[in-house]
């Protein structure tokens, strides 16, 4: 703000001020807003680890009772919870429905890490009367009270080091430094990057929807 050209504008008494000043305002409510959306996003993805790891269904031992009881945990080592491998509606086994959770899951993990860089480096970056600083925040940092374990169930453990999304090889954290805050055209980049879900191969989900909907013989929407 400082350094922009406001035109007309510039003779205005305070200006500038209170420009910053709502600026200020501003950035603190869409930080929120970042941080509620991610939160929604980190939980709807817990959500959906869950339910790719419970499609199995074990026998419950209980040798006094004649009725067949079923249950999530596994109490029989000889008891693999799918059936012998039988298929569940016509052709897919519990297997190959994992197999296809599986796949979502992985694509859905690596979406989010990026994301969470993207958080990161979005809050990292602060505006405060009127001058840039920056104060740079490390991926063990919670972004919100309870982060750490949901990252955890899902694989993500919230320690010093950022695990990169697969395949990246370059080293973020020389280009992570107080009072090297990101360019506008890189933040532009960044939330290009956040909008086009770049890691989500729609394609593909589609391709598995169609399968898993002609399997079941049921409309996902």
């Amino acid at each position: 703000m400082p350094a922009m050209d406001l035109g007309v504008l510039k003779d205005m008494p305070g200006i500038r001020d209170k420009a910053s000043s709502k600026l200020a305002c501003r950035e603190e409510q869409y930080c929120d807003i970042l941080v509620s959306s991610y939160k929604i996003m980190v939980r709807a993805l817990c959500c959906l680890v869950k339910a790719s790891s419970s499609m199995r269904c074990f026998s419950k031992v209980s040798p006094n009772d004649s009725v067949a009881q079923f249950s999530e945990q596994q109490d029989d080592l000889n008891d693999s919870g799918d059936s012998g491998g039988a298929p569940v509606f016509k052709w897919f086994s519990i297997l190959e429905f994992e197999s296809f959770a599986q796949e979502l899951v992985e694509m859905f993990v690596s979406d989010l890490k990026l994301k969470r860089l993207l958080v990161l480096e979005l809050l990292s970056v602060t505006f405060k009367e009127g001058v840039e600083h920056q104060t740079v925040l490390d991926w063990g940092d919670e972004l919100y009270d309870g982060e750490s374990n949901e990252l955890q169930s899902i694989g993500l453990q919230s320690g010093g080091t950022c695990p990169l999304p697969e395949n990246w090889c370059t080293d973020i954290s020389g280009s992570r430094r107080p009072g090297n805050p990101p360019s506008y055209e890189v933040l532009q980049v960044y939330l290009t990057a956040w909008l086009a879900n770049v890691n989500i191969n729609n394609s593909r989900i589609g391709e598995i929807f169609e399968l898993v909907e002609e399997e079941m013989k049921i409309k996902f929407s």
